[in-house]
């Protein structure tokens, strides 16, 4: 059977899809959320907690100050600011850092600018800066309590250990949203095997219906969505076999009541050819053309008949293993035929294959005919193994089938000329043999031969071993 292009996934995998996707979407949008909510929150926490602190040391620093003689350096250095704080103290026009290696060229030009010039902020002045790679919230303060005098105190409070909670607070989301995509795409695909299983059924069911066993049916469902499918389809095929059965019985009724009146002519001819020389030159020559075609007649039923057995699985004999060079020997001689004409592979002298031994028989009798009709004289048969399957090989020594031409060939009353039963065939040889092959399980195609001629290939399985 032709098998349909599949183009992108299957239904199964459109629905795990929609699962992941859906979920994929719902998770991007829970993290994106979840963390601008709480990156909010820590970093004004974090802000907020770092105006307290410095407006804690602001106070400090201010009553120290103000004390008669205070030198700045020396009271900011009595200051225990948090782990990683820096202080910068902008006094009398001068800056004074409780770490040397930072100093107000490390502030934004904007915050010094206010501090120096004594820009009303309103209060504290927070803004974000990078001082030698690493970030911080810069605090300004004005100290309170310093009688006539402009100072501010600059607190930087680190917020690195803010930055890596963010960090680890994002790969964890993300983490999570793969983890629930994951998650989704195996409900997806859990669901969609659940839900498709009844499809499956169907589709296994239907198979076995088209390759011959038409009492399959499907099994009872107690689903209320499926009973109307299992119903219909059950009664379809009730039909179709009824109507095939129809056919049956009608196929021997024609057989019998054609083949009576036809070898009752036939009879009659041989008769009449026994006494033809007691006929006029006319009456043998009509006597002649009327024996060719009960010929051509009676191949034609013969061959429609054997058709009508292989299509409807009536078969003459029993599937047996069937030694294959030893059925092909048989073939050849058996039609006449010099035996030199078969050769066989070294490991395909003992090979065995399953199936009914005088339908194959009368298969590759057909291809050899054909040759001999059609292709200019049968060159060769040839067996050769092929993995677990073995090819039989059919050469003659013809002009070979074009390329358009070797499908159309295998229909039924088609001829390499293609007028109906030209060349003294029925037009139904190689019909019968790809029905016979594929009902072996194997496959027939006609391709070039090396000599220039035709080559039809037969690929049957071979018969698992004892």
């Amino acid at each position: 059977m032709p098998s349909a292009r599949r183009v992108g996934p299957g239904l199964r995998g459109r629905v795990m899809l929609t699962f992941a996707f859906g979920a994929a979407l719902v998770s991007l949008a829970l993290a994106i959320s979840v963390f601008t909510v709480c990156r909010g929150y820590l970093v004004d926490q974090r802000e907020r907690s770092a105006e307290r602190q410095a407006g804690a040391d602001a106070d400090l620093l201010g009553s120290r100050l103000d004390s008669a003689g205070a030198y700045p350096a020396r009271v900011l250095a009595t200051l225990d600011p948090p782990v990683d704080s820096v202080l910068l103290l902008s006094w009398r026009d001068e800056w004074f850092s409780s770490e040397p290696a930072v100093g107000p060229d490390d502030l934004p030009g904007e915050l010094t600018d206010a501090v120096t010039g004594g820009t009303d902020t309103g209060g504290t002045d927070t803004v974000s800066v990078t001082v030698r790679g690493d970030p911080y919230f810069a605090v300004a303060v004005p100290l309170p309590g310093v009688t006539g005098e402009d100072a501010w105190l600059v607190e930087l409070a680190p917020v690195r250990e803010l930055q890596s909670t963010l960090r680890v607070l994002g790969g964890v989301l993300v983490s999570c949203g793969v983890l629930a995509t994951l998650a989704a795409a195996a409900v997806g695909l859990w669901a969609s095997r659940r839900v498709l299983r009844p499809l499956d059924t169907l589709a296994g069911t239907a198979a076995e219906i088209a390759s011959g066993e038409l009492a399959t049916r499907l099994p009872e469902s107690h689903d209320r969505d499926l009973i109307t499918l299992v119903v219909s389809f059950n009664t379809m095929v009730d039909s179709l076999q009824r109507r095939i059965e129809r056919e049956r019985r009608f196929f021997a009724d024609v057989s019998h009541e054609l083949r009576s009146p036809l070898t009752t002519l036939v009879t009659s001819v041989e008769v009449m050819r026994r006494h033809d020389e007691d006929l006029p030159e006319r009456s043998r020559l009509a006597l002649g053309l009327v024996t060719g075609e009960l010929g051509h007649l009676r191949r034609l039923l013969d061959d429609l008949l054997a058709l009508a057995r292989t299509e409807a699985g009536i078969a003459q004999d029993a599937p047996q293993p069937i030694a294959l060079p030893e059925l092909l020997t048989h073939a050849v001689t058996g039609s006449g035929r010099d035996p030199g004409l078969l050769s066989v592979a070294g490991d395909m002298r003992n090979g065995v294959i399953g199936g009914r031994k005088l339908a194959l028989e009368r298969a590759f009798v057909n291809l050899m005919d054909n040759a001999d009709r059609h292709g200019g004289g049968l060159t060769g048969v040839t067996v050769r193994g092929a993995g677990r399957a073995v090819e039989v090989l059919v050469d003659d020594a013809g002009a070979g089938v074009p390329a358009e031409d070797r499908e159309r060939i295998f229909e039924r009353f088609a001829t390499r000329s293609g007028a109906r039963g030209a060349a003294g065939g029925t037009g139904l040889g190689l019909a019968l043999v790809r029905e016979t092959v594929v009902q072996h399980g194997g496959t027939v195609e006609c391709t070039d031969s090396p000599a220039g001629g035709a080559r039809f290939v037969v690929r049957l399985p071979l018969a698992d071993p004892p």
